[in-house]
């Protein structure tokens, strides 16, 4: 009875997550932002502003608007100060700490594997 209470919390929760980030276009941003550094090892800063600002046009517009300056100036402050968490593992850190992470393509293996164990373990739990 327990295992199955415990498999509709999940649900709910999930089906609540995704409602949130369906309303919130900055949740959007912050997943993208995230994958940049995932998908690019030992980015730092400008390095990652740039991918963001050219690969996910929409999300940086529809949350920080067209001007270049403002833009610039809240995607530094999205770096140093904006915490993002990753599902996956449960891991939180603001981007450049997630930089940090990332910085070579070995660490994202190790990242990519924690993802995998902790799957695993979830799904071993369930049953």
């Amino acid at each position: 009875m327990n295992i199955e209470l415990d498999k509709l919390r999940m649900l709910l929760d999930a089906v609540k997550a995704v409602d949130e980030e369906a309303t919130d276009p900055f949740a959007d941003l912050k997943d993208a932002a995230w994958n940049v550094l995932h998908d690019n090892p030992g980015y730092d800063f400008d390095e990652w502003s740039s991918t963001l600002v050219e690969q996910y046009p929409t999300e940086v517009v529809d949350v920080f608007g067209t001007n270049p300056v403002e833009v610039y100036a809240a995607l530094a402050e999205m770096w140093d100060s904006t915490d993002y968490e990753d599902l996956e593992t449960g891991e939180c850190h603001t981007f450049q700490e997630w930089a940090g992470y990332f910085a070579t393509d070995e660490s994202v293996e190790l990242y990519d594997k924690l993802v995998e164990v902790k799957r695993e373990l979830k799904i071993e739990q369930l049953k």
